[in-house]
């Protein structure tokens, strides 16, 4: 099944992002590879013995929530992460994105209005923080260290940029791990944070196998 909520950095496809005002690109690093999902909601990495699946959840008028359900169907335990991008829809100079180490969370400001996004999985909060130019992206300079799986970092960027941050995975043999990601749209800061703030309470307060 095809969906306009997914940007393919790799090229190998466009599509029409509709009118969403940022667009979420999951991607999953393993053993110093990245595999970017494009535009699809499944994904299957037959020489990674993983599988990722995602689904997108109806929790506020004004939240974009996504569960990924992440499979080993191997019969060894393995370790990986979750890439996690957003990026505008459409590119203009006042945008102004940044990571707020005081919130924990990412900001994306564009067209007076502000946009957070979070998200968290049983191994605890997003990890790895950072906003790239987009044209990064799809180059070496979105790495740190690639083979260890560590992103650039970079506090804060104008125009055309790209949030990412990172969730672990560690999954045993056969096992599925469900995490979570959000963007909160809103027109003054206070409301996004509070409306954050209770998507944590709630998210994972029961674990979701599947």
């Amino acid at each position: 099944m095809k969906t306009n909520a997914y940007l393919h950095v790799d090229n190998e496809g466009d599509f029409e992002p509709g009118m969403k005002p940022l667009i979420f690109s999951p991607g999953i690093w393993i053993d110093g590879k990245i595999y970017w999902l494009g535009n699809t909601t499944e994904k299957l990495l037959p020489r990674e013995d993983l599988s990722i699946k995602i689904k997108q959840a109806n929790v506020h008028s004004k939240v974009e929530f996504f569960d990924l359900y992440v499979t080993n169907h191997s019969q060894e335990e393995k370790e990986a992460k979750l890439i996690l991008m957003q990026r505008h829809a459409e590119t203009a100079k006042d945008q102004f994105s940044f990571v707020s180490p005081n919130e924990d969370v990412i900001f994306h400001f564009a067209d007076k209005k502000i946009y957070l996004v979070n998200g968290m999985n049983n191994n605890g909060r997003m990890k790895q923080c950072t906003v790239q130019p987009i044209w990064n992206v799809s180059t070496e300079r979105l790495w740190n260290c690639r083979d260890s799986g560590r992103l650039n970092y970079q506090p804060m960027a104008k125009g055309a940029a790209a949030s990412l941050f990172s969730l672990d995975l560690k999954m045993g043999p056969r096992e599925t791990q469900k995490s979570s990601c959000w963007m909160i749209e809103g027109t003054e800061k206070s409301t996004v944070v509070n409306l954050n703030s209770m998507l944590l309470k709630n998210t994972l307060a029961i674990p979701d196998k599947k």
